[in-house]
């Protein structure tokens, strides 16, 4: 599944770039679809290189039939993100329980404002799931949707968020 999205903010990316970076945690009331951030760690490699090791965690509501096949976990991920401050941008790779995604936000510089796109390639592995054979075509889909449902609006509400945070100071 392809995700992208793309947002202008009327702040500049000199205060939106660094904001999401290094402040990310004052950006989760904003986020109603995250319960939980907490950063695992944080190394600037250069001048503009930094690598930050975050975990998410998202509520979600999971249809009754799936309930038992899918695990809290498939709702907490780890985000493993390079942040390339010369570039406003961030590559980065997530991993959840049954799913990984790759993808990197632009924070374009343009006018007084900022240009946010958000890319993800998220992949569902079926095989984590322990799914009787007989059951699988009933209620696989029903996993995928509820992994879905939980992942999309995390990655694309994030100018949302900001939107919020700036609104509030």
């Amino acid at each position: 599944m392809y995700i992208e999205s793309q947002d202008y903010l009327n702040q500049p990316a000199t205060n939106v770039y660094p904001l999401v970076r290094d402040e990310m945690p004052k950006l989760v009331p904003y986020m109603p679809n995250v319960a939980e951030l907490a950063q695992l760690s944080y190394e600037r490699e250069s001048s503009n290189r930094v690598r930050i090791v975050n975990r998410w965690r998202t509520e979600a509501s999971i249809p009754a039939a799936a309930a038992k096949f899918i695990p809290a976990e498939a709702f907490t991920w780890i985000d493993r993100a390079f942040w390339k401050d010369d570039e406003y941008c961030v590559d980065y790779e997530l991993e959840g329980y049954g799913w990984t995604a790759k993808g990197t936000n632009y924070f374009t510089p343009e006018g007084d404002g900022t240009l946010l796109k958000v890319t993800a390639d998220v992949t569902i592995h079926p095989e984590k799931f322990k799914i009787p054979k007989f059951l699988f075509n009933t209620i696989f889909p029903l996993i995928e949707g509820a992994i879905k449902k939980a992942i999309q609006p995390n990655l694309t509400s994030l100018a949302n968020g900001l939107r919020g945070y700036f609104a509030s100071k």
